[in-house]
């Protein structure tokens, strides 16, 4: 069995020091400098085997890389930067923990140079299960988030829905195995809007309860035009590729309300599909080819349910 120091020294390894850290690992804190005029955003997300992941399914550098994905999604949600990021590390007992974590830490990095991000600090403990926690910083000027939404702005995602939930299925198709393993923040599509949209959600639960979720936040309603969702390759080929796109969550695209006004300017920096329109009240109404739709059976994912 690898000792806990000696684990910690090889899950170190492949992650450079970045800038702006003035106390890094080694230390029972870290301490960063932000940059002047900006925020330091924050955000924290675990990945935990058999919820998240299965690592008969997923190799040790996919589970590393998800984890780290998703808490980037926040941050490219809020319009921030990535900076830095702590990793709590949870490991069962088993003859192949430190192979295993030093594979993790592999595929985390590769995602973590990416985006210039860098590993400050983290904890190692024993675990029923592998589990990784992370808490992710980054610098905004002027953060998004689900508050901000107003009648009349329009709803945009940038970013495609249902795959992951596609990678899901026995035997899924290259194309969804990799929507599902390793996802793709959308860290340039946040930055380039974040002066533009009013609010923001990344969609990791599934675009309907995510959707909920920025309307209840801005005290709005929307209606969205279902044959207007931007379905990925693998959905698509589904017969139940809508509901996918509608619950199945994971996909890590972007939600935006956007002022009318402003959609010109956002279209000629991100990529995106307009799906809907923010209404007053709080009904969230969807349409199919401008006629009524009912809701699908699954709104999206609840971990406590």
């Amino acid at each position: 069995m690898t000792g806990e120091f000696e684990l910690i020294e090889a899950f170190l390894e492949p992650f450079p020091r970045g800038t702006g850290v003035t106390i890094g690992p080694g230390s029972d804190c870290a301490a960063v400098t932000v940059r002047k005029g900006m925020q330091l955003v924050a955000t924290t997300d675990a990945v935990v085997e058999g919820v998240h992941f299965d690592l008969r399914r997923f190799s040790p550098e996919d589970v590393g890389w998800k984890a780290l994905a998703v808490n980037l999604s926040d941050l490219a949600a809020a319009g921030a930067r990535p900076r830095w990021f702590l990793c709590a590390l949870g490991i069962p007992r088993t003859g192949r923990s430190g192979q295993i974590a030093r594979r993790i830490a592999r595929g985390m990095a590769l995602l973590a140079k990416r985006f210039s991000c860098a590993l400050i600090g983290g904890n190692v403990t024993r675990a029923g299960a592998w589990s990784l926690t992370i808490t992710a910083l980054g610098e905004a000027r002027r953060p998004l988030s689900r508050k901000g939404a107003r009648p009349g702005d329009v709803l945009v995602v940038a970013g495609v829905l249902g795959d992951a939930a596609a990678g899901l299925r026995p035997y899924p198709s290259p194309i969804a195995a990799r929507a599902q393993r390793r996802p793709a923040p959308r860290i340039d599509e946040g930055l380039r809007a974040a002066g533009l949209a009013s609010a923001a959600i990344d969609i990791s639960d599934g675009f309907l309860q995510d959707l909920g979720h920025l309307c209840r936040e801005s005290a709005v309603g929307a209606v969205v035009e279902c044959s207007a969702l931007p379905l990925g390759k693998a959905a698509r080929a589904l017969p139940d590729g809508m509901e996918l796109a509608l619950g199945g969550g994971e996909d890590y695209a972007l939600l935006l309300s956007v002022p009318r006004r402003k959609l010109a300017a956002l279209r000629r920096r991100v990529r995106f599909a307009e799906v809907g329109r923010v209404i007053p009240g709080r009904s969230v109404h969807l349409t199919e080819l401008g006629q009524p739709r009912p809701f699908p059976r699954r709104l999206g994912f609840d971990h406590l349910k």
